[in-house]
């Protein structure tokens, strides 16, 4: 699940990405080019029955993201707004993020 909020006077948008808290029953982590695919730096951490992680991002811009568990795997979320072809041939979930004006 993606939950999108937009800040107030147009500071960009807060994104929860969310997952089961048993899917996969392992750490995760979302990437994207949001935080240069880096793993570290956006556990979701486990709140009730979700596991969670927040970011900011700028809004009018589209951002490409996955899952990717502590064994390697990637997994990919069925609420993002889109999925498109990677560079590595596979492809990546996209969330779109309206600007302040709302498109």
């Amino acid at each position: 699940m993606i939950e999108k909020h937009v800040k107030h006077r147009g500071k960009g948008t807060k994104v929860t990405f969310s997952i089961p808290r048993e899917w996969p029953d392992q750490p995760v982590s979302v990437v994207g080019d949001f935080n240069d695919w880096d793993p570290h730096v956006n556990p979701l951490r486990k709140r009730g029955s979700v596991r969670r992680a927040s970011v900011v991002l700028d809004a009018g811009r589209s951002y490409r993201f996955r899952y990717l568990d502590d064994a390697g795997r990637w997994h990919d979320d069925p609420a993002a707004d889109r999925v498109a072809d990677s560079a590595s041939g596979g492809t990546d979930c996209v969330i779109d993020l309206p600007g302040p004006d709302g498109a």
